[in-house]
């Protein structure tokens, strides 16, 4: 099969904390993503869409408060980004060319997904109230209950993996 990432939206919303002198700073809140791909060969055509709803943890590190005073002198601040969100399927389909599947009653899509993330963003203040963040993360997610193998009972013969990068602008 021919894979093909597809176009999918990430939301956050939470709460932000400082922590040591504006070096660091932890963020926990609730997250929606749309991980969705397509697939083809010479017959027959997939398509997935998937959202998960879940926990965002990440802690940052200013990189513009360490060592990088030219980046503080144009008003951006550069972040290095660590975490992990936790999250569940709250609706998926499958098409398969005209036949549509819905993932949310197969065990495979069921559990917990973890996804740990490393990523780099920049952020500029507009006003005191306002902030524009650009930044890119990496992450691969786990289904909780195949990978890890809490779910004994289980015979493995598939396993499905999201490779996620993904391009924040907010």
């Amino acid at each position: 099969l021919d894979f093909r990432s597809g176009l999918g939206n990430n939301l956050e919303i939470g709460y932000t904390s400082t922590l040591k002198n504006n070096r660091y700073t932890y963020a926990i809140g609730l997250t929606y993503n749309e991980f969705n791909a397509e697939a083809s060969n010479y017959a027959t055509n997939y398509s997935w869409e998937t959202k998960y709803l879940g926990i965002i943890n990440k802690f940052s590190d200013n990189l513009s408060n360490t060592n990088s005073e030219w980046l503080s002198g144009i008003g951006i601040t550069a972040f290095l980004n660590i975490g992990f969100v936790t999250a569940t399927l709250i609706s998926g389909k499958q098409f398969i060319n005209n036949y549509y599947y819905d993932l949310g009653i197969h065990e495979d899509f069921s559990g917990i997904l973890l996804q740990p993330f490393v990523g780099f963003s920049t952020q500029y203040n507009v006003s005191r109230n306002l902030k524009l963040n650009l930044g890119y993360n990496f992450s691969k997610t786990y289904n909780y209950i195949s990978d890890i193998g809490f779910n004994f009972s289980k015979k493995q013969n598939e396993q499905y993996k999201i490779l996620a990068r993904k391009c924040i602008a907010t």
